[in-house]
């Protein structure tokens, strides 16, 4: 069962509940449709954005709106550092580790030639080619964008990483997370356990040139099937999940960035306390919940779904 809030907590909660149910005309504890946005974007480009470039939605009852960009994608990740060899640990990834499975405009040959990335034109990105069999063609400079080839180490699709430089031949590291190239935003990676072709950001939100990696799909309330010990997390602006790097918040604890919070857990603006992580839930399956909690549909026409039901967060 999950934690329960303390009686004190539940009393302010309630109090506030009725008087906004007052002035409203309604229960705003209800589940309506996009109550209490989640915090969900990658990118420092959308309003209300902490330093580490994730946004924070506000109570709108649009909160599917309110990313700018992501990832629960475009977010900051904590995966974005270099490693020795000098390749991007967060590069973008998407399209398939092998070198001509993937699809996509960048990088795809034409007769067997391998169509270089610019300004350097080491190598191919996606489809990968021009490395060796044990290398990877990864972004080994963020602001330029200029590729090269790394030594490759062994961690497949989905793996835990901190360096492109331990994920296999083909793979880069992005958002903690072993993951191959794509070419093209918002496309559809092909690959088994691959989900959406998205801009990857480095930790300050910034879009990293050249740089693009597939989702992976992952479940948002059993994280660890996927993700292993990283968190599964929701891009609202790609409308998939993703792995990411797990935070150090627990349930209800306060959160300002939506890579903060523990495996299972979201950063949700719940308008009774205010942005605090929160549990996934099924709505309209109040049991997923703890005591004295409902499933508050906070995603509204964004809302990801598992199976045939609609996920929101327990509040």
């Amino acid at each position: 069962m999950l934690p329960t809030r303390t009686l004190a907590t539940l009393l302010f909660a309630a109090t506030v509940a009725a008087g906004a149910a007052c002035a409203q005309g309604g229960n705003p504890a209800s589940g309506e449709e996009g109550t209490g946005g989640p915090a969900t974007t990658k990118d420092s480009g959308a309003s209300s954005s902490t330093s580490s470039g994730s946004t924070i939605p506000d109570n709108s009852s649009s909160a599917s709106s309110s990313s700018g960009s992501t990832s629960s994608s475009g977010g900051t990740s904590s995966s974005g550092s270099t490693s020795s060899s000098g390749s991007t640990s967060s590069s973008g990834a998407s399209g398939t580790p092998d070198g001509g499975s993937s699809s996509g405009d960048s990088g795809t040959t034409d007769g067997g030639t391998c169509a270089t990335v610019a300004p350097s034109k080491a190598c191919g990105l996606s489809p990968q080619c021009g490395c060796a069999s044990n290398q990877t063609c990864d972004v080994t400079n963020q602001t330029t964008g200029a590729v090269s080839c790394i030594l490759a180490g062994g961690g497949p699709v989905a793996s835990l990483c901190t360096t492109s430089s331990q994920c296999a031949a083909g793979l880069t590291c992005a958002y903690n997370t072993c993951r191959p190239y794509c070419a093209t935003d918002k496309s559809p990676c092909t690959g088994a356990g691959l989900g959406q072709c998205g801009q990857y950001y480095d930790t300050l939100g910034n879009p990293v040139t050249n740089a693009k990696a597939c989702t992976l799909n992952c479940d948002l309330r059993n994280p660890s099937a996927v993700c292993g010990s990283n968190n599964c997390i929701y891009d609202t602006s790609l409308k998939a999940p993703d792995c990411d790097k797990s935070g150090t918040k627990n349930l209800y604890d306060p959160c300002f960035a939506y890579n903060e919070c523990k495996q299972g857990l979201a950063c949700v603006n719940n308008p009774f306390v205010g942005i605090e992580c929160e549990a996934w839930c099924r709505v309209g399956h109040d049991s997923d919940c703890g005591i004295f909690e409902s499933c508050v549909d906070v995603y509204g026409a964004n809302a990801p779904m598992q199976g045939v039901d609609k996920l929101g967060s327990c509040q």
